[in-house]
C-alpha cells in the first residue's frame, strides 16, 4: 500500500504537468502580448503607457467578466468526460458560445458608443483619457473574438487537450507582436496609428485565432467524438448550469478588476508616474502568475474529472500536488523580483523616474509569490468542483474590503505614496490565499453536483 503511494504521486505530478505546462506557456504568451504592448507603447511616452494600462483594464474588466463562461464550459466538459459522456461536449461548447457571444455583441455596441465615459470614470488626466478613448475604439470590436477564443480553449482544456490552446495562443501572440510593431510605428507598409495600433493588432490577432480554433473543433474525428457544432447543439437545459457556474466567476473578475481600476484612480491622486510605474509592475507580475493560473486550470480539470468518476480523494490529492508544483515555479519568480527588480523595470522603460518608482514595488511583489501560488491553484480546484460562488465571495470581499481601504490609507492618507498604496496589493493577495486554503480544507465542495 505505502509502496504504491510514491508511484501514484509521480503519476499525478506527470499528469498535472502535462495539462498545466501547455496552459502556462499559452498564458505566458498571452501575458507577453500585454507586455509587448507596454514595451512598444513605452517608446511613445509616459501618458501613452498610463493610457494603455488603464484602458486595457477597462476592456479586461468587461471582457473577462463575460468570458467567465469559459471556466463553466471547462468544468462541465471535464465532468462529462469523467462520466464517459463525451458526445455531450459539443452541446456544452455551442451553448457556452451562444451565451457569451450574445452578451458580447451587446457590450460591444455600448462600448463603441460611450468609450469616453468609461475613461472619465478611471482617469482625471485629459491626455490619458484622450489616448485611452483611441485605444478602446480599436479594441472594443475585438470583444466577441476575445471571448470566443477563450470559450473554445476552455472546452479543449476540459477535455484535456491543453496543447491546442497553447499552440493557437502562441501563434496569436506572435501575430499580435508583428501587427503591433507595424501598426504602432507604421512599419511593413501599415499605417502609423500609435496607441490605437496596439489595440487594433490585438483585435485582429484574436479574430484569426478564433478561426483556427473553430477549424480544430470541426476536424472530422473531433466533431464525431464530441458532437461539435452539430444541429441542435445549443441546448436550453445546459443554459441554467452554465449560467450558475459562470455568473460567480464573472462577478469575481469584474469585481476584482474594477477594484484594480479604483486602485489606479488612487495612484492617479499620487501622480501620473505612479500610474505608469504601477502599470508596468502589474504587467511584469502578471507573468509570474501564469504558473499558478496554469496549474489551477490543470487542477480544475483533474478535480472535475475525478469527481465525475466518483473519486473525491483523488480530487484532493490533485489540489495539493498542484500547489506544490505552483509554489516551486512562483517561488523562482519571487527571487527574481526580490534581487533584480531594477533590471526588469529598465526593460520596459528608459525613464529613470519610472524605474526608480517601480523598483521597490516590484520587490514587494516578490514577497507574496508563494501565497499567490497557493490561492490561485486551490481556487482552480474549487472551480472544478463547482464552488465558484465561494471563490467569488472571497476574492471580491478581499479586493474591496482590503485592497482599496489599505491603498488609500497608506498611500494617500498617510502620504506614503506609491509604496504605501502597494501595501494594499500585498494584503489582498495574502488574505485571498488564506481564505481559499481554509475553504478547500473544509471539503464541502466534494458534494457539489454539476
Amino acid at each position: 500500500m505505502t509502496a504504491g503511494l510514491p508511484s501514484q504521486r509521480r503519476g499525478l505530478t506527470r499528469a498535472l504537468l502535462g495539462l498545466a505546462l501547455p496552459v502556462i506557456l499559452a498564458n505566458i504568451s498571452q501575458t507577453l502580448m500585454g507586455l509587448v504592448d507596454t514595451l512598444m507603447v513605452g517608446r511613445l511616452g509616459v501618458a501613452p503607457i498610463a493610457a494603455v494600462g488603464v484602458a486595457t483594464l477597462v476592456f479586461s474588466a468587461v471582457a473577462s467578466a463575460l468570458k467567465a463562461f469559459d471556466m463553466a464550459v471547462q468544468t462541465i466538459t471535464a465532468r462529462r468526460v469523467g462520466e464517459g459522456r463525451d458526445h455531450e461536449v459539443g452541446g456544452v461548447l455551442a451553448t457556452g458560445l451562444f451565451l457569451a457571444v450574445s452578451l458580447g455583441i451587446v457590450v460591444t455596441v455600448v462600448g463603441l458608443i460611450w468609450p469616453d465615459r468609461a475613461m472619465a470614470l478611471v482617469s482625471s488626466s485629459e491626455d490619458v483619457r484622450r489616448l485611452g478613448v483611441e485605444y478602446l475604439m480599436a479594441r472594443v470590436p475585438g470583444m466577441v473574438p476575445f471571448m470566443a477564443f477563450f470559450i473554445l480553449r476552455g472546452c479543449f482544456d476540459g477535455i484535456g487537450w491543453t496543447r491546442v490552446g497553447m499552440i493557437v495562443g502562441i501563434g496569436m501572440n506572435v501575430l499580435n507582436a508583428v501587427l503591433n510593431w507595424g501598426l504602432i510605428f507604421g512599419h511593413l507598409g501599415m499605417p502609423q496609428l500609435g496607441v490605437a495600433g496596439a489595440a487594433l493588432g490585438s483585435t485582429l490577432a484574436s479574430a484569426i485565432a478564433v478561426l483556427v480554433m473553430v477549424a480544430v473543433a470541426l476536424a472530422p474525428g473531433t466533431r464525431q467524438r464530441f458532437g461539435m457544432i452539430a444541429k441542435g447543439s445549443i441546448r436550453r437545459d445546459l443554459m441554467g448550469p452554465l449560467v450558475r457556474l459562470a455568473w460567480p466567476l464573472g462577478v469575481q473578475v469584474l469585481g476584482a478588476l474594477v477594484a484594480v481600476l479604483v486602485f489606479f484612480t488612487i495612484l492617479g491622486r499620487i501622480s501620473t508616474e505612479a500610474v505608469a510605474a504601477g502599470n508596468i509592475v502589474l504587467r511584469i507580475a502578471a507573468l509570474s502568475f501564469m504558473p499558478a493560473i496554469g496549474m489551477g486550470v490543470a487542477v480544475q480539470t483533474t478535480v472535475s474529472q475525478a469527481l465525475g468518476r466518483g473519486d473525491p480523494d483523488a480530487a484532493v490529492r490533485s489540489g495539493w500536488t498542484g500547489v506544490g508544483l505552483a509554489v516551486v515555479f512562483m517561488g523562482a519568480f519571487g527571487l527574481v523580483f526580490l534581487f533584480w527588480p531594477g533590471w526588469l523595470m529598465s526593460l520596459f522603460t528608459s525613464d529613470p523616474v519610472l524605474v526608480a518608482a517601480g523598483t521597490p514595488i516590484l520587490r514587494m511583489m516578490g514577497l507574496v509569490q508563494i501565497f499567490d501560488a497557493v490561492g490561485l491553484t486551490l481556487a482552480g480546484g474549487l472551480r472544478g468542483a463547482g464552488a465558484n460562488r465561494a471563490v467569488m465571495i472571497i476574492d471580491v470581499c478581499a479586493a474591496w474590503g482590503l485592497l482599496i481601504p489599505s491603498a488609500w490609507f497608506f498611500g494617500v492618507h498617510l502620504g506614503w505614496g506609491l509604496n504605501g498604496a502597494w501595501i494594499g496589493i500585498l494584503v489582498w493577495f495574502f488574505m485571498y490565499a488564506v481564505a481559499i486554503t481554509v475553504w478547500f480544507v473544509r471539503g464541502s465542495w466534494r458534494r457539489i453536483e454539476v
